[in-house]
């Protein structure tokens, strides 16, 4: 008789020409390496992009949640802190829309003093022609001389919580996706450990390897 554990020279010869190896164990393997090796990768390629979408999307966030305090600050700032400066108009260029047939306000360039030292620069928020040599009020930036508004414009201005509407929004969105990619990845780690664990067959005993 022959042992189960055992294959004949007939056997293997048969297994042979049938195309399929005569150790279990062997099949095993072979259908284990066959099977996940294009879903490991699939996977982890998936894991990789939504990490970096997530990092993308973070950074987008913080800068949102930047670019509005620093607005609010700069508006505090010159309502409380400006310098008021007499800017004299150099000269204005109009400015083309969209679509190059219309005009869309001016850009004018004036000269100021802050101290002793002379700026020519943009004049902020002014978009009307005046003609060069007129004096306008302005507003200098305390913190940065080279920048000038008009006074009128700092005025009106008020800094407001609505900036942070956006920012806020993004954030929410960041949250909830990362909390979903943390839960997708916890269970994509288990069904990949599982999937390890029954697809390893154990160590050939003795008498179980090829004869």
């Amino acid at each position: 008789m022959t042992d189960q554990g055992h294959s004949t020279p007939e056997s293997r010869a048969g297994d042979v020409a049938r195309g399929t190896p005569s150790n279990p164990l062997v099949t095993e393997r072979v259908g284990a390496l066959r099977g996940s090796a294009a879903v490991g990768v699939h996977r982890k390629f998936w894991n990789y992009a939504g990490a970096v979408a997530l990092a993308i999307l973070g950074v987008v966030t913080v800068v949102s949640f930047v670019s509005a305090a620093t607005d609010n600050a700069r508006i505090h700032r010159m309502k409380t802190h400006g310098i008021a400066v007499a800017v004299t108009v150099t000269d204005c260029v109009g400015n083309l829309g969209g679509s190059g047939s219309t005009g869309a306000g001016d850009t004018c360039h004036g000269r100021y003093r802050v101290g002793v030292t002379t700026y020519h620069e943009v004049i902020g928020s002014m978009s009307r022609f005046a003609p060069p040599g007129a004096v306008i009020a302005g507003v200098a930036d305390p913190s940065r001389s080279s920048t000038v508004v008009i006074a009128s414009a700092v005025a009106a201005w008020t800094p407001s919580n609505d900036a942070y509407v956006a920012p806020g929004v993004l954030g929410l969105f960041f949250v909830v996706l990362a909390l979903a990619y943390v839960r997708l990845a916890r269970r994509s780690g288990t069904v990949d450990l599982v999937a390890y664990d029954g697809a390893t067959p154990p160590p050939p005993d003795d008498d179980t390897g090829l004869a």
